[in-house]
């Protein structure tokens, strides 16, 4: 009964939180308050996202793939920076202020620059997804590295192992969950970074879709490109589940 209960009340509240929204959403939108240009009810949208399936999963395709190579050039980005400046005090002075400071830079003031440098196609959403989703990812690495009991480092030394044993065999363990909170974090941004990229500098995408529908007020087809985005992401990030689970198995049966 227990068993049984629990997913039920894991699901319950998203749905009719998510039902409420829609059901909010329905009224409003047909009750006239609020112009049906504006804010279409969700059956129209629904119908122009089965209208326009083709075109959409067509375009999802380069926002996807252009993600799937931001955060997984984000990761190895993350995780190396990160082991550097975890194992060299050196590194973690030199690397991680400049690190920070590009950070507090607002990402779309630098997409001119990008723009510039790496014209308009896909390399061009990749560096931005990679630059906007590595940071997470560091954070991770460097906390969860740092993250292993001080007992288990004194007893590598007693064991004479050196420190790339000591690295593996303890502390990146003791890193992998925190580095997958932060590829679960980076996921999403490299799908935010992707999107910005595409309203800057693509002729392509799911980011394309969506401007090209807000400048002719097609709100319709813009909330139908945003769910198929939200589709994206969720596939995205389920895959990145699957791969924590997988990993974390293999460490486990050691």
């Amino acid at each position: 009964m227990i068993a049984i209960a629990s997913p039920v009340r894991t699901v319950a509240p998203p749905a009719i939180a998510a039902l409420l929204l829609l059901a909010g959403w329905d009224l409003l939108a047909r009750s006239g308050a609020v112009s049906a240009r504006l804010l279409p009810a969700p059956d129209k949208v629904w119908d122009t996202l089965l209208r326009s399936m083709s075109v959409l999963l067509e375009q999802a395709q380069p926002t996807f793939w252009a993600a799937i190579a931001g955060i997984l050039a984000a990761a190895l980005l993350g995780i190396l920076l990160g082991i550097a400046v975890s194992v060299s005090r050196t590194a973690m002075q030199a690397i991680y202020p400049t690190i920070v400071f590009f950070q507090l830079i607002p990402k779309v003031a630098l997409a001119p620059v990008f723009l510039i440098w790496f014209g308009t196609g896909f390399t061009a959403k990749v560096v931005f997804a990679v630059f906007i989703a590595f940071f997470p990812v560091l954070i991770g690495t460097i906390a969860g590295l740092q993250a292993a009991p001080p007992s288990y480092g004194r007893l590598c030394q007693a064991l004479l192992m050196n420190r790339l044993q000591t690295l593996l065999t303890v502390e990146l363990p003791f890193a992998l969950p925190h580095i997958f909170s932060g590829l679960r974090i980076g996921v999403t941004f490299a799908v935010i970074g992707v999107v910005l990229g595409e309203f800057i500098t693509a002729q392509t995408g799911l980011g394309y879709i969506i401007l090209f529908s807000a400048n002719n007020f097609e709100t319709a087809l813009l909330l139908a490109a945003i769910l198929m985005l939200c589709a994206v992401g969720i596939v995205l990030f389920a895959l990145f589940l699957a791969l924590e689970a997988i990993v974390t198995r293999l460490y486990d049966s050691r």
